[in-house]
């Protein structure tokens, strides 16, 4: 008989050791002994039972109001650019009561501190309290990663603790079992929330987020299949009460930046623009971010505030105080207008693509740059070229911006320069050939050499 619960531990050290490797010893230990070795697949019975009576598990019997799971789903869902059809990832933090099973899950747009603790903020505020003790994963917006067997909480998420009056303790490394009531709510959200998101298009994080507490709220009130009620009835009479109560305020993660004042009166923080005076151009300025709003002040006063912008790159978010008047005037030089008009005159295709762009801004002056770029490609090239690449861009369905074209017209102009190597007529996709020996005057077809042939008497 081998000894089978060393050979699971042995497993369990080095996962890649196979069965049949420890099979195969026991066969020579037992023909050293002069005796008979079990079958393979009597041997592996007995390793699999052995494996399932080291590997027992212990049911948890939790107390109400006493913790709150946190995790990051694996899965991801998406948002769409109306404009440019690009996708970005939504990462859906998961928040469960192991004593009720009631949970609250919510999609952000990164994974970092801020997002992380106002996920859990709307938890708490969706159970009305706040348990006595988190058990986060060891992410690293939870813990400080730097001690290899030491476990230190992250300091930012150590004063948010204090603030609602709850301890944290993480849960151990490569540990599932040790939150097993997060890994099921985990699951549960990525079956029911995230896959079937994945199969629609939203086009905000809120539209998401609607879409998201619509399935928390379904899925909270629905019935236990193995005993009687559902995780909202749970929480309502039997655990809120064990619960902590909510602070008066919420707790608030404030980053300050430094920022120059572009010459369109715009800051530009995180990739995202925001309007101010006019009067400061050029000025360095204050920026105090919160997850939603931005404040922008100079010499200690609030001159500008936004609503925080979220998603795609490059968003602009203009007040029309801040512009300045010759801006909004209809003689202004540049106007939508001008622009039209001089894409007119170089063809039709240049006038639709400058219509788009026109129209891909809420404030249509944030869109006078790249229609100037754009047209000052028919004084760089031609006006000719500048069409074609338009109709491409077209034609594809995209918005035209000045690398794309720039790039597009570079490509036609090599390939028209290799149609003409080739002898083909540019621009001609048919590929039509040309007798240009004919007449250079260089070289005379072989009718001149004979006798009573061209050119001769």
């Amino acid at each position: 008989m081998p000894d089978m619960e060393a050979l699971v531990s042995r497993k369990k050290r080095s996962r890649k050791l196979p069965v049949k490797l420890f099979w195969l010893e026991h066969v020579e230990a037992a023909a050293a002994c002069g005796k008979r070795s079990y079958s393979y697949q009597t041997f592996c019975g007995m390793f699999a039972d052995a494996a399932e009576r080291m590997g027992a598990t212990r049911h948890f019997s939790h107390e109400p109001g006493a913790k709150a799971f946190i995790d990051w789903a694996g899965d991801t869902a998406y948002i769409t650019d109306r404009t440019t059809g690009a996708r970005a990832k939504v990462y859906v933090i998961v928040v469960s009561l192991p004593f009720s099973g009631a949970f609250w899950a919510e999609g952000f747009c990164d994974m970092r501190q801020q997002s992380w603790q106002d996920g859990q903020t709307h938890a708490f505020e969706e159970f009305g309290g706040v348990p006595r003790m988190l058990v986060p994963d060891n992410a690293a917006t939870a813990t400080d990663r730097s001690a290899l067997y030491v476990t230190l909480v992250n300091d930012d998420y150590e004063r948010y603790a204090q603030h609602y009056g709850t301890a944290i303790f993480p849960a151990r490394v490569r540990k599932p079992r040790d939150k097993s009531t997060a890994e099921s709510t985990v699951n549960l959200v990525e079956q029911w929330i995230i896959g079937p998101a994945n199969e629609m298009t939203f086009y905000t994080l809120e539209e998401f987020n609607g879409f998201c507490g619509e399935k928390v709220a379904w899925l909270n009130s629905r019935p236990f299949s193995a005993k009687d009620g559902s995780r909202r009835e749970l929480l309502d009479q039997e655990e809120r009460e064990h619960l902590s109560p909510l602070p008066r305020e919420r707790y608030e993660i404030c980053e300050w930046r430094l920022a120059k004042v572009a010459p369109d009166y715009h800051v530009t923080v995180d990739y995202m623009r925001y309007s101010v005076p006019h009067r400061l151009i050029g000025e360095q300025v204050d920026v105090k971010l919160s997850s939603t709003k931005v404040s922008v002040m100079a010499d200690g006063d609030v001159v500008a505030e936004h609503g925080r912008l979220r998603g795609r790159k490059g968003q602009y978010s203009t007040l029309v105080e801040h512009m300045p008047g010759n801006h909004a005037a209809l003689d202004s030089p540049w106007s939508p207008a001008r622009f039209t008009s001089w894409a007119e005159k170089i063809g039709p295709e240049c006038a639709e693509a400058i219509g788009r762009v026109l129209e891909s801004r809420s404030i249509v002056e944030q869109s006078f740059t790249s229609c100037r770029n754009i047209l000052g490609l028919s004084k760089t090239y031609t006006p000719a070229l500048l069409e074609r690449a338009c109709e491409r861009a077209n034609s594809l369905g995209a918005l035209a911006s000045y690398t794309s074209l720039k790039n597009s017209i570079l490509a036609m102009k090599a390939a028209d320069a290799e149609r003409k190597c080739c002898g083909q007529v540019p621009g001609d996709g048919g590929g039509k050939l040309v007798d240009r020996a004919k007449s250079a005057g260089r070289l005379r077809g072989a009718e001149a050499y004979r006798r009573g042939g061209e050119g001769r008497a």
